[in-house]
């Protein structure tokens, strides 16, 4: 069967036809437009790396937020290029130095909390926007979401990658976050 970017041509059809083609989707299909490598982020190699709770400028811990945290790593552990330290030690990490969920913002501060957790780079996420659009009025649940995402050297507090990513989803934020991070981190797959 004929795939465009890896979608057969009959679900490029449908999506076209029922009317679910929105930017958004446009945007997975593609990948980020809007992303940036370090020309010292080998790929070539597996990375060990510490994946740090979202933040946002709402109230921390949301549901949907720790959907996400939860989702980061299974995004990148898909691609075979990151092992991935296990959520229950960076959470005990977080608490036993007293960081909040909004509290680990800057490239310094992440990269010390990867070396503390033996990680050789860090991942951070910010949600930027998680809206409901007014068009779809009729549809309550659907929500877009826009992240950025950023992937810190541990060692020299480099930012390895950084990339923007949007998603949309009829049945909530959750999945127009997920849909977010993986247009955000889909260059990393390739």
């Amino acid at each position: 069967m004929k795939t465009v970017l890896g979608v057969t041509i009959p679900v490029l059809c449908a999506f076209m036809v029922s009317g679910c083609f929105t930017p958004a989707t446009m945007a997975v299909l593609q990948g980020p437009q809007n992303y940036a490598k370090s020309p010292n982020f080998d790929l070539s190699r597996t990375w060990r790396i510490a994946v740090l709770p979202p933040t946002t400028g709402t109230s921390p811990g949301s549901a949907p937020e720790q959907g996400l945290y939860d989702y980061a790593g299974i995004v990148l552990m898909r691609t075979g290029k990151f092992q991935v330290v296990d959520r229950t030690q960076v959470d005990a990490l977080l608490d036993e130095q007293q960081f909040s969920y909004s509290g680990v913002v800057d490239a310094g501060t992440a990269a010390r909390l990867g070396k503390m957790l033996g990680a050789e780079a860090v991942m951070t996420t910010r949600i930027n926007s998680l809206k409901h659009d007014d068009f779809f009025e009729d549809e309550p649940d659907y929500r877009e979401a826009v992240v950025t995402t950023r992937i810190i050297s541990v060692e020299t507090a480099e930012v390895l990658y950084s990339a923007e990513g949007q998603g949309s989803d009829f049945e909530g934020a959750l999945g127009a976050l997920k849909m977010a991070l993986e247009t955000a981190l889909y260059s990393l797959g390739r």
